[in-house]
């Protein structure tokens, strides 16, 4: 059985869309685009092995203040590694909008590199928790008091 022109057509045009929007989208990279937690750990780990602090900064929430500075500093201590992600396993330890992603790679000397990123969801997307959330709630450091002299 044959099958007709506009068929064959009209399947490949909406192929084609589909990957020209994938394509648009930037590969997962860009704030506002819908990330898991495994997609966002493994945009880290690429956008360190190619010593990109742009795309770092795009993975930190939205509204954090510092996330260029702290991306440019990620980048000059552990970037371009050529890291392969072997595993990322994720736990939701404290609630469905905090996760730990354990990234677990191999550099290109075919040394084991284990890192765990703390992320945060706002909205659909996963992001990796760098610099400071300007509207969050300060902290004051843990204190201990000094027993008083017994005698």
């Amino acid at each position: 059985m044959k099958t007709p022109l506009r068929i064959v057509c009209a399947t490949a045009v909406a192929v084609l869309s589909v990957a020209a929007c994938d394509s648009i989208g930037g590969g997962g990279g860009d704030q506002g685009k819908a990330r898991n937690e495994r997609d966002t750990a493994v945009a880290y780990v690429k956008a360190l092995n190619d010593r990109d602090p742009q795309a770092l900064a795009k993975l930190g929430p939205p509204g954090n203040a510092g996330t260029e500075e702290e991306a440019q500093k990620l980048i000059a201590a552990q970037g371009g590694r050529k890291l392969q992600v072997d595993d990322v396993r994720v736990s939701h330890e404290f609630g469905p909008d905090t996760a730990d992603a354990q990234v677990r790679a191999t550099d290109d000397k075919g040394q084991p590199v284990n890192e765990t990123l703390t992320l945060t969801r706002k909205g659909k997307s996963w992001y990796v928790v760098l610099g400071t959330n300007p509207g969050g709630t300060p902290k004051t450091p843990a204190q201990t008091s000094r027993p008083s002299p017994t005698e």
